[in-house]
């Protein structure tokens, strides 16, 4: 049905990243293992009948078996509705980036079907090489629940979606610990176009990702930068990105000193990367869906707010690294910001932020399989329609809510867009068409794709060289600049994160004492190697290769080629990764150059 292919899964498993896992595409109704839209009417409305049955037998929505259930999330978001006429996922796959594989997700998936009378689950596990470290520790992410939660949110939502967990090898932590590893999942995802929607339930305060602290030229500017790369390419490619915003309201604990997920806070922060403008970040709300009587959503959804001054609440902020897109540029409550406000959405976050993402991936999936094309980057399509509020199926948040946690002021609700919310929350039924609407309308310079485009092809040209003309027998250094941080192709290693080894104290990572081994290294992706060659000057002269050092943890590149006993005239260095292919001339001279 999706203009690009789309991964039909099959029964969960083991695959290998290969061409052949994406199929050709086909409308919904006609991809192999995918119920006609009758078969899949009558299941998902006996879904909702027995929901029904449970709310009039007296039982709370919020049931427990042993993870909390969505059957409140049906009624509060009106996916019923779309289920109805057949949108259901039926077609489309979400791909869910998690650090941590769980051996127990197919049989802890199937008993909360059971519970919900769900259809079952197509859920298929993607792994990435193995884990170069196996003592290395992650945040709460590597709990099995966490993954649960997601499989849990999307199907949910998108009862016939294909769910594809993608695992890297390296589990993300404080810090830029396993961030390249996930921005590589991301850019093998959209290359190979094994999704048609990505969610991540990952993220740290942006004063976290400084990659290198050994290193006096290791910035947190430079360090966010370098995972840039991924999300323009899931864009350039028409694939949505959705990040959870974060759990701990304003702020965000410290790499130094950590003692848990959200303390000792940090002041106000960002989260990364859901500050990425081409990611959409999605907060946190709590809903009011009928538990007594099955009439829905009985009152706008309230924040997410901390019960006290020591629990987590709703994540916001104004990134200090990206300035503020052009989409969000008029918004009444953005006058004086110059950096980019999320979150852009909330959802239910009645179990943290990490479910919330998977949900509104839930709601993407509705809405790629009512296109029946991939949805592109939404942001710019979401602050279009946002300001029509119910309308386009956009509900506000009320005013008189507050972020705030840890002692740290945060952002309020109010009419609107906010920083607190976003736009709001959604009516699916109403949104999913008002959204497709939206985006088939975005046409020429300004369609995200094009402009995500149009930035990778300017990190192409992040090249130079030391010198363009040099006198035989001197030497040329080459650096290219944009590559997502990995290992090289020589077998040389980088710093790729900090705290980890060895394995340290506490929940979420260290508790005392210094927070890193500065002399241990994380081996990169084999399967994203950056190679470089060296051509020219005779025509058709065969390329040679060349040896690189890096991708640092800037994503820098860098080659140096001693010139004695290569013919005078003009060579071509190519750096080639994953995503980017970069190009420089220099001409070598005879000694009396000069």
């Amino acid at each position: 049905m999706v203009a690009r292919p789309l991964l039909v899964a099959g029964v969960a498993g083991l695959l290998l990243a290969s061409p052949a896992l994406a199929s050709a595409a086909t409308p919904a109704d006609q991809t192999p293992g995918v119920p006609p839209p009758a078969q899949r009417i009558a299941a998902t409305t006996a879904t909702y009948n027995a929901i029904e049955a449970k709310i009039a037998a007296g039982q709370t929505l919020r049931l427990r078996f042993p993870d909390p259930t969505a059957a409140e999330d049906v009624l509060d978001y009106g996916v019923n509705n779309l289920w109805a006429r057949g949108i259901d996922g039926a077609g489309v796959t979400v791909a869910y980036v998690v650090t941590n594989p769980d051996p127990g997700l197919e049989a802890a998936v199937a008993s909360y079907d059971a519970a919900m009378d769900l259809p079952p689950a197509n859920i298929t596990d993607l792994a990435l090489p193995a884990p170069a470290d196996p003592s290395a520790t992650c945040q709460i992410e590597c709990v099995t629940s966490e993954t649960r939660l997601d499989a849990e949110a999307i199907h949910s939502m998108a009862p016939y979606a294909n769910i594809l967990f993608v695992h890297p090898p390296v589990p993300e932590s404080l810090g830029m610990q396993g961030w390249p590893e996930v921005a590589q999942a991301i850019e093998m995802i959209a290359d190979k176009h094994l999704a048609d929607v990505i969610t991540v339930s990952l993220g740290d305060g942006e004063s976290d990702f400084i990659n290198d602290p050994t290193n006096p030229a290791a910035t947190q500017q430079a360090a966010i930068h370098s995972l840039d790369p991924a999300f323009l390419d899931a864009a350039a490619h028409d694939i949505p990105v959705v990040f959870a915003a974060g759990d701990c309201g304003p702020t965000a604990a410290p790499v130094l000193g950590d003692t848990g997920q959200c303390t000792p806070a940090t002041g106000l922060t960002a989260d990364h990367p859901a500050d990425n403008p081409w990611v959409t970040a999605v907060g946190g709300t709590i809903p009011n869906a009928g538990l007594a009587t099955a009439s829905g959503r009985t009152a706008p959804d309230a924040l997410w707010t901390a019960r006290n001054d020591d629990s987590d609440a709703a994540s916001a902020g104004i990134s200090t690294v990206y300035p503020q897109p052009w989409w969000q540029r008029g918004i009444p409550a953005l006058r004086g910001v110059t950096g980019r406000a999320l979150p852009d959405i909330s959802m239910d976050a009645s179990n943290g932020t990490s479910q919330a993402s998977p949900t509104f991936a839930g709601i993407l999936a509705l809405a790629t399989q009512l296109r029946g094309a991939d949805l592109g980057a939404i942001n710019p399509a979401l602050a279009a329609i946002g300001p029509r509020g119910a309308a386009a199926g956009i509900i506000d948040v009320p005013a008189g809510y507050t972020d705030s946690a840890y002692g740290v002021t945060g952002y309020s609700t109010g009419p609107g867009y906010d920083i607190a919310s976003g736009w709001g929350t959604i009516d699916a039924p109403t949104f999913v068409p008002a959204l497709v609407r939206q985006i088939d309308r975005q046409h020429g310079p300004f369609q995200p794709s094009r402009l995500a485009q149009d930035a990778l092809n300017r990190l192409q040209s992040s090249i130079t060289e030391s010198a363009y003309r040099v006198a035989d027998g001197q030497t040329v250094r080459i650096t290219g600049k944009g590559f997502i941080p990995g290992s090289t192709p020589n077998g040389t290693t980088i710093l790729d994160g900090f705290g980890v080894y060895p394995p340290l104290p506490g929940q979420y990572g260290v508790t005392s004492g210094p927070y890193a081994d500065p002399t241990s290294t994380v081996p990169g992706q084999t399967w994203d190697d950056v190679t470089a060659t060296v051509t020219g000057p005779e025509k058709d002269s065969p390329a040679q290769p060349l040896a690189v050092t890096g991708p640092d943890g800037n994503g820098t590149v860098t080659a140096t080629i001693d010139t004695a006993e290569m013919a005078v005239g003009t060579y071509t260095v190519t750096i080639t990764g994953l995503v980017l292919t970069q190009a420089i001339t220099f001409k070598v001279e005879n000694a009396a150059f000069g």
